[in-house]
C-alpha cells in the first residue's frame, strides 16, 4: 500500500520527464545535426568556391598575359610596371567577373597590382597570404570592409609549369554570394532530417501522452482500490502493512491503549423480526455514527464484529478521548431514534497489536486481557449506557457513583462508573 500512496502523492511524471529529459536531448541532437550539416556544407562550398577562384585566377592570368604580354612578364618577374594595357586588362577582368577588388602579390608579399591604385607597393603581413605561399594551396577568410560590406578574401596561387608559386591572386567576393550557395547546398540535407525529426518528436509525444494517460488511469484505479481496501481495515493496520519487511512480516507491538467496545442490545431478536435489508440499513446507520465519533476524537476502529465495534485510542489522553467518543455515540444514538440501543465499555490497559492468522489471510488487531475486560464492561452496560473503569476518569463529573464489578475471568474486581445521556438528549 505504501507504493500506492507514493503513486497517489507523486504520480509517475512521464510527460514531465519527456519534456525535461528526452526533449532537451532531442533538441541538442537536432542542434548538433544542424551544426554539423552547416559546417560540412560550408566546408564543401568553400572548397568548391576556392576551386572556382583558382580557375578565375588562371583565366585572369591568361587574359592579361595575352592582352599585355611584355608588361605581364615584367610583373611576374617582380619588376615595377605602369603599363596602361596591363591595368586595362586587369580592369576588364574585374568588371567581367564582377569582382569587388583584385590584388596580385609576389613571393615577398608585396602588392604588385591592386585594382585600387593606392594599394600597389604595400607589403601584406596577413597569415593567409603566408600560408598560400608556403603550401601552394588556396585559402579564404571573411572580413568587413570600412564601408560595412562583408566580403570573402580568396587567396589563390598562380603556379608555373613546375607547380611552383609565381604569384598570389587575392579576389574579393561578396559574402552573400557564397552564403547563397551555402543556403542552397544545406537546404536539402537539412529539410529532410528536420521533417523526420519533427515527425519523430510528435510521434514520441503522442506515445508518451497515451502512456501517461494509461499510467494515470491505472494509478487512479489502484488508489481507488487502496481506499476501498483501507475502509475495511483500521488505520493502524494500514500503517503496519506499510511497515512490513521484504518477507511480508508484520512485527507485533506491545502497547497501552484505551479500548472502546460497543454492542447492540437485543440484536438477535431484531434480526429475527426484520428483513436482512432492514437489519443492514440499521447497522449502517449505527456504525456510521460510531465510526464518525471515534474518528472525531482521534481514535481508530479496530474491527466491526457484526453488531459490535472495537476501537482504541492511544496517547496520554487516550482514556479521556475514548470516554468522550463513547458519550458522543450514546448521545447521537439517543437522538437518532434507532430501533435498538447500544451498550459501551471503556477500559485502558496493555495489549499486543499484530497480525493474526496465516500468511494468506491475516487480520491485524489488538489482543490481550484488556480487550476482554472492555468487552465485559460493555456486557455489563444496559442499553444506552456507558460503563468505564473508574481509573480512566480524571473527573467523575456527571457519572454515577463508583461501584465494584466482578468481571468474568478476572480474580480481582474492578471499580467502575456508569453514565447515560440526559433525558433531553434521548428525546432529541
Amino acid at each position: 500500500m505504501s507504493d500506492l500512496r507514493t503513486l497517489e502523492e507523486q504520480p509517475f511524471p512521464l510527460r514531465r520527464r519527456f519534456r525535461h529529459r528526452i526533449l532537451p536531448f532531442l533538441i541538442l541532437f537536432i542542434a548538433v545535426l544542424v551544426g554539423l550539416t552547416v559546417y560540412g556544407a560550408r566546408q564543401a562550398t568553400e572548397a568548391i568556391y576556392l576551386d572556382l577562384a583558382l580557375r578565375r585566377a588562371d583565366t585572369i592570368a591568361r587574359a592579361v598575359s595575352s592582352a599585355a604580354p611584355a608588361a605581364w612578364l615584367d610583373l611576374m618577374a617582380g619588376r615595377a610596371t605602369d603599363s596602361s594595357e596591363l591595368h586595362k586588362a586587369f580592369a576588364d577582368e574585374v568588371h567581367e567577373l564582377k569582382l569587388i577588388r583584385l590584388k596580385v602579390y609576389d613571393l615577398r608579399r608585396q602588392t604588385i597590382y591592386d585594382s585600387v591604385a593606392e594599394g600597389i607597393g604595400k607589403i601584406e603581413e596577413g597569415p593567409a597570404l603566408r600560408a598560400v605561399i608556403d603550401r601552394a594551396g588556396p585559402s579564404a577568410i571573411s572580413r568587413v570592409e570600412p564601408d560595412g560590406t562583408s566580403v570573402y578574401e580568396l587567396y589563390v596561387p598562380l603556379l608555373d609549369d613546375r607547380g611552383r608559386v609565381q604569384a598570389v591572386f587575392e579576389l574579393y567576393e561578396p559574402i552573400d554570394r557564397l552564403d547563397g550557395i551555402l543556403a542552397r547546398a544545406t537546404a536539402a540535407p537539412l529539410i529532410v532530417p528536420m521533417v523526420l525529426m519533427a515527425l519523430l518528436v510528435t510521434a514520441l509525444w503522442r506515445l508518451v501522452s497515451r502512456a501517461q494517460d494509461d499510467i494515470d488511469a491505472r494509478t487512479q484505479a489502484m488508489v481507488a482500490l487502496r481506499r476501498r481496501i483501507e475502509s475495511f481495515v483500521s488505520t493502524r493496520a494500514t500503517q503496519a502493512a506499510r511497515g512490513t519487511d521484504d518477507g511480508g512480516t508484520i512485527p507485533s507491538r506491545r502497547l497501552v491503549l484505551s479500548l472502546l467496545y460497543s454492542d447492540v442490545r437485543a440484536f438477535t431478536g431484531f434480526a429475527e423480526g426484520n428483513s436482512p435489508e432492514a437489519v443492514v440499513a440499521f447497522l449502517n446507520r449505527l456504525m456510521t455514527i460510531q465510526v464518525r465519533a471515534v474518528h472525531d476524537h482521534g481514535g481508530d476502529v479496530d474491527k466491526l464484529i457484526g453488531d459490535a465495534l472495537l476501537a482504541h485510542f492511544g496517547g496520554d489522553d487516550g482514556a479521556a478521548r475514548a470516554v468522550a467518543a463513547a458519550r458522543a455515540i450514546l448521545e447521537a444514538c439517543a437522538g437518532a431514534g434507532l430501533p435498538r440501543e447500544v451498550g459501551i465499555g471503556v477500559f485502558t490497559g496493555e495489549v499486543v497489536a499484530g497480525a493474526i492468522g496465516p500468511a494468506e489471510r491475516r487480520d491485524y488487531t489488538v489482543v490481550g486481557d484488556s480487550v476482554n475486560v472492555a468487552a465485559r464492561l460493555c456486557a455489563a452496560a444496559s442499553g444506552g449506557e456507558l460503563v468505564v473503569a473508574a481509573a480512566d476518569l480524571a473527573d467523575g463529573g456527571d457519572f454515577a457513583a463508583t461501584e465494584t464489578l466482578y468481571v468474568k475471568g478476572r480474580r480481582d474486581p474492578l471499580s467502575v462508573r456508569r453514565w447515560r445521556p440526559s433525558a433531553g438528549a434521548r428525546l432529541g
